[in-house]
């Protein structure tokens, strides 16, 4: 009896064992065909010297879909890209800085409507440029109301980003950044000294009568230290990163883990891919903005999105109330965000309209980084896709190809 006892138990561990469904991309919600697809499209563009490497993940519904890393990390040293590795973020900062100012806004520390110079007295004064053909010594007139928190978290206060091509956006760049492709050469020490900078330089028009890619996030990263009285490193590991479990998301990387750092790449005047000569210093960092600055990987990040996927909470960790990540996920441009059927919410690109990209994303949240690094969140879906890799300059190429390709390998419910 004892012996039929235990081969009945061991016959029925290993039931549970076989019998357990096979997880597969169909059975996850995807065509695994067009799956294969995407993954030869960036073998692709591996091979034909687009790109050195690219790292993928989506995931649906709590669970990883896929999770790879294809190519090289540095082409100069032929080391493989692996899953994990390190990115530069650049403008993927600019999400997770506004969910930290909606923290403050949450506990009542401040308001959406709170004219700026309430926290930043410098920007009193404020001049709008008349002809940005001009420069920045142009002629300018006065502005005449406030600015507040929320132009800021949603682009349109007036700022300028420096990346266009007039003389005054020229000029802005030089004063915030430095020479263009010096990495290394960072006219700033503070996020401070930075922001005096931006708020020195002529508005290109008023509050809330444009949309204006802008660097107001570095507003918001000393709005956070000044309301916080906390460094924005310190502010961000104790309200995000720490409990939602981003364990290599910082303004430095540790020296042990520089190793996992994907290069900067660039095609050089022969169209020949190269490891870029300056490279973004991974230590000794102390420009905290929230424009860019944040290095970070696919994984880490997925728990970023999947926070706002889950209304605010990860984990019983809740970073933000249910009603505060509705707002952040609705239109805040009064109708000046000129691309069709979208708009802009307080830290992300909303779609209002799904013929706006030809896929059923209504609803979907989404930006990028100026190395091509790429993400997007369909909460009616579930759904998070991020593309990684580190090559400028900035395209959205890859933005397109990883919606297009994720969207275009789900299968009818």
């Amino acid at each position: 009896m004892r012996q039929f006892s235990l081969l009945f138990f061991i016959a029925s561990l290993l039931c549970l064992v076989s019998c357990k469904p096979e997880i597969t991309f169909e059975s996850q919600g995807f065509d695994s065909e067009k799956i294969a697809v995407f993954q030869t499209f960036i073998a692709e563009e591996i091979k034909s010297g687009k790109i050195a490497g690219a790292e993928i993940l989506i995931a649906k519904d709590d669970a990883i879909v896929l999770h790879e890393a294809q190519g090289f990390a540095d082409l100069t040293t032929q080391k493989p890209l692996s899953k994990n590795s390190i990115f530069y973020l650049q403008s993927m900062t600019k999400p997770i800085i506004s969910v930290a100012i909606m923290q403050l806004v949450e506990k009542g520390m401040l308001s959406l409507e709170d004219p700026i110079e309430k926290f930043i007295p410098e920007a009193t004064g404020l001049q709008i440029i008349l002809d940005p053909e001009e420069g920045m010594q142009g002629e300018k007139v006065p502005l005449k109301e406030s600015i507040t928190i929320r132009h800021l978290l949603s682009h349109t206060a007036g700022f300028s980003h420096g990346l266009g091509t007039n003389k005054m956006e020229l000029e802005l760049y030089y004063s915030l950044y430095g020479p263009p492709l010096q990495m290394s050469e960072n006219p700033h020490k503070t996020i401070e000294s930075r922001v005096k900078a931006l708020v020195a330089a002529p508005l290109i028009g008023s509050p809330g009568k444009q949309w204006y890619y802008s660097a107001s996030p570095d507003i918001l990263a000393l709005i956070v230290q000044r309301v916080s009285k906390q460094s924005l490193p310190d502010y961000l590991k104790a309200k995000l990163f720490d409990p939602l479990g981003m364990n290599d998301t910082g303004y430095n990387v540790p020296d042990a883990e520089r190793n996992r750092v994907m290069s900067v790449h660039i095609h050089d005047q022969t169209g020949q891919l190269i490891t870029f000569a300056e490279q973004i210093p991974t230590r000794g960092n102390t420009v905290y903005g929230g424009t860019h600055g944040l290095f970070s990987t696919a994984q880490d990040y997925l728990r970023f999105c999947q926070m706002i996927l889950g209304n605010g909470t990860l984990n019983n960790q809740q970073i933000l109330k249910p009603e505060t990540i509705a707002l952040m996920s609705q239109d805040q441009t009064n109708g000046v965000f000129e691309a069709p059927g979208k708009g802009f919410g307080l830290g992300f690109e909303v779609i209002l309209d799904p013929i706006a990209e030809g896929y059923e994303n209504k609803g979907q949240l989404s930006w990028g980084g100026y190395f091509r690094t790429h993400f997007f969140i369909h909460p009616e879906q579930d759904l998070v896709a991020i593309w990684m890799t580190q090559i400028l300059p900035y395209s959205n190429e890859y933005g397109d190809a990883l919606r297009e390709n994720v969207y275009g390998a789900l299968l009818e419910p």
